[in-house]
């Protein structure tokens, strides 16, 4: 078996008709089964390597893991391990039992279908259940799942100011409730990043060029997710807030004036992330200093004005949330930066 760190000269040998060639070594033949006349296949490297594999592995391979339902102290357990197997990129998650799982069990664990884009249930027996992804990842851009993540979260902030600012108690429980398909986006999106670190062949399908750009869209991935969270965060603080309590036109005004830049941070850091734009995202990062400011006034409006102290504390929260989200949009700014300003190999 050759060692990894081995280091094994060959001369390379010029044939007519100008073609070049290069033995292989034995040990490396063998262990894998080869003939003469197999076919391989031959891909070079951004540094300017080549690597060479046979044709039957240029396939995508199909990851499977088996689950043993008595190996893991709760249910809660067993669907946290699922979900990331699930977008550690495997094709098929089966959790198995020495005894009959139960129906409520079954039921419960059928749910994350809800939660885990593509997965189905392929086989069901008294003491077997299988999940299956059926979604083929090829025809998924990271950049549309990007872009559709960002869409969402926009509109998730947008729309809990705004239930803030009409006291709308409805619209604050539909945000909360949307930001769950927001979430579905986001694991389908790190399901394709981890399946693109896996193959260079998907990884040029859904439009990765390098490992260092996949780091990127990992680190985007994250930040998006991350928007998200505080905009349902504030509308549940929009949740908690009691109807007979007011609260000032000044101070609704500053919370919906922080939004508008906020909003724009966020929509101009996705777009620097896509189209690699080093200017824009330095724009971006510049908003930072006039945001802060504007969280001073409102804070100090809060404890000036304010008398409830839960009311205080819950608009306190939502300037704290807000100032998170753009925070988050100056990350993807600096995604931006790491995407586009990259070592040339």
């Amino acid at each position: 078996m050759l060692e990894e760190s081995a280091l094994e000269v060959r001369r390379l040998q010029k044939i007519k008709g100008g073609s070049f060639t290069l033995s292989l070594p034995k040990e490396w033949v063998e262990k894998r089964d080869m003939k003469s006349g197999e076919q391989l296949a031959v891909v070079e490297e951004e540094d300017g390597s080549i690597r060479i594999f046979p044709i039957a592995l240029a396939a995508e391979r199909l990851f499977e893991v088996t689950l043993n339902l008595e190996d893991y102290p709760s249910l809660r357990a067993l669907e946290y391990v699922i979900g990331t197997y699930y977008i550690q990129g495997a094709h098929k998650v089966t959790i198995a039992s020495k005894e009959t799982i139960s129906a409520e069990d079954k039921q419960r664990l059928k749910l994350l279908r809800i939660e885990l884009p593509g997965m189905e249930v392929a086989e069901e027996k008294s003491d077997r259940l299988s999940f299956q992804v059926l979604i083929d990842p090829s025809i998924f851009s990271l950049e549309s799942l990007i872009e559709k993540t960002a869409s969402f979260s926009l509109h998730l902030q947008e729309d809990a100011v705004r239930s803030l600012l009409k006291r709308d108690f409805q619209l604050a429980a539909e945000v909360m409730e949307r930001s769950k398909e927001a979430l579905r986006h986001y694991r389908m999106t790190i399901r394709q990043v981890a399946l693109a670190s896996l193959s260079k062949t998907l990884a040029k399908k859904v439009g990765v060029r390098s490992c260092q750009e996949c780091i990127t869209f990992a680190l985007v991935a994250r930040d998006l997710n991350r928007l998200v969270y505080h905009s349902a965060s504030i509308a549940r603080h929009v949740s908690a807030l009691k109807e007979e309590k007011e609260v000032s036109e000044e101070i609704l005004d500053t919370v919906a004036d922080m939004s508008k830049v906020i909003y724009e941070m966020q929509e101009k850091a996705v777009q620097a992330f896509l189209k690699k734009d080093v200017k824009l995202a330095i724009t971006v990062m510049g908003q930072m200093k006039r945001l802060r400011e504007k969280e001073g006034a409102l804070l100090k409006a809060v404890i000036g004005e304010i008398r409830d102290v839960d009311t205080a504390v819950v608009v306190s929260m939502i300037a704290r949330d807000l100032r998170r989200i753009a925070g988050y949009a100056v990350a993807i700014a600096d995604d931006a930066m790491n995407r586009k300003l990259t070592p040339k190999p």
